[in-house]
């Protein structure tokens, strides 16, 4: 196979899409689809692709080998639907959909599909998130238990356009409860514990920042995991304070980890193998070196302007070896939708007072 032909629909996440893959030896952005003629426009005057188009459908027309969806939320599972019918692959921006009907149509497409669907969860591909999960397969934690993952980030500048518009920011992820954008922080944990959710129970505490909004301030998920571990996400959009999008901690019977709560602060890690105070904390990059590739230590050029820490650029490179080399994409359609289905199951915990509900298994459907 030559290089992959790439083509992008929505070009304001699309375009950090396109200065990513034309990193990537083997892909080629070839097509972009907006409907809105002035953002195809100010794409094409930054970048350089044979066909801009306005409809889904032409894109998918373009000949080309892989779709990036890069559009609103509830245009994703359709989207993808669509791609895979053809046999295109699918790099899908989280999350995967937004309904239980939708996750179960999304996963008979990839079944019935040649081609392969990637959620593209990025936060799996920090540098620190990437580590701590070879520690963990390394049995540094021991058996891991309790694991937290938080996303704190005032996006209300988002939620209306120009013209005083509500956008699909504000429509998908700000106008029902529960944690309506959670797989950035669920994802992660997920990988570490390498099993699903089997049970979420969901809070929140109202709306007082923008009280006309329907989703709360912060809202809490608790996740029971098959085995019993407790995974609690926080997802937080509206309040007025600075961001933190990337807190987890994690807890096993050997040791810990602590990602800074201040931006810029250190992450941390306490283990029984590596400290002989019970009280002495470690750097993470002073332990870390064995457990990451090298090019994860010293980032090379393309990844250091690469968004989300890098992880964009690691995430798209490992995404175009995989689809060339023919082999399974990282984050498949049940690794995607295991780590979305929590979010939707937690609208109806949260409007029961938090009362469990059951997470179904994707892979007996």
């Amino acid at each position: 196979m030559g290089k992959l032909r790439i083509g992008i629909a929505g070009t304001s996440r699309g375009s950090h899409f396109h200065e990513d893959f034309s990193k990537v030896d083997g892909a080629e952005v070839v097509a972009i689809m907006d409907p809105d003629k002035r953002a195809r426009q100010a794409f094409c005057d930054k970048y350089q692709v044979e066909y801009a188009l306005a409809s889904y459908e032409d894109l998918l027309n373009a000949g080309i080998d892989v779709v990036v969806i890069a559009s609103p939320l509830q245009l994703h599972t359709a989207q993808a639907i669509d791609a895979l019918n053809q046999d295109i692959h699918v790099l899908s921006e989280v999350t995967a959909a937004a309904t239980l009907e939708d996750c179960k149509l999304l996963l008979q497409a990839a079944k019935n599909s040649n081609a392969q669907y990637m959620m593209a969860e990025n936060y799996c591909y920090i540098r620190e998130n990437i580590a701590i999960r070879n520690m963990v397969r390394a049995g540094l934690f021991g058996d891991i238990y309790f694991a937290e993952g938080e996303y704190l980030h005032n996006v209300t500048y988002l939620h209306y356009d120009e013209h005083g518009k509500p956008t699909w920011r504000r429509k998908e992820t700000m106008g029902k409860r529960g944690c309506t954008y959670g797989t950035h922080s669920l994802g992660p944990p997920l990988d570490w514990f390498n099993e699903r959710v089997k049970l979420v129970n969901c809070l929140g505490p109202g709306s007082h920042t923008e009280p006309a909004y329907e989703n709360d301030d912060t809202t809490m998920m608790l996740c029971r995991t098959e085995s019993g571990a407790l995974i609690t996400i926080r997802l937080d959009m509206v309040s007025n304070r600075p961001h933190n999008m990337g807190y987890y901690s994690l807890q096993g019977t050997k040791g810990c980890y602590e990602a800074p709560r201040v931006p810029g602060g250190t992450h941390r890690i306490w283990l029984t193998d590596y400290t002989q105070s019970k009280e002495e904390w470690l750097a993470l990059p002073d332990v870390y070196g064995d457990f990451l590739p090298a090019e994860l230590i010293d980032f090379p050029e393309e990844a250091k302007d690469s968004h989300h820490w890098g992880a964009d650029y690691f995430m798209v490179k490992d995404f175009v070896h995989r689809i060339l080399e023919q082999r399974p994409v990282a984050i498949d359609i049940y690794k995607s939708l295991e780590m979305t289905l929590p979010g939707i199951l937690s609208e109806q915990s949260i409007t029961r007072n938090g009362a469990p509900i059951e997470v179904p298994d994707v892979r007996k459907w």
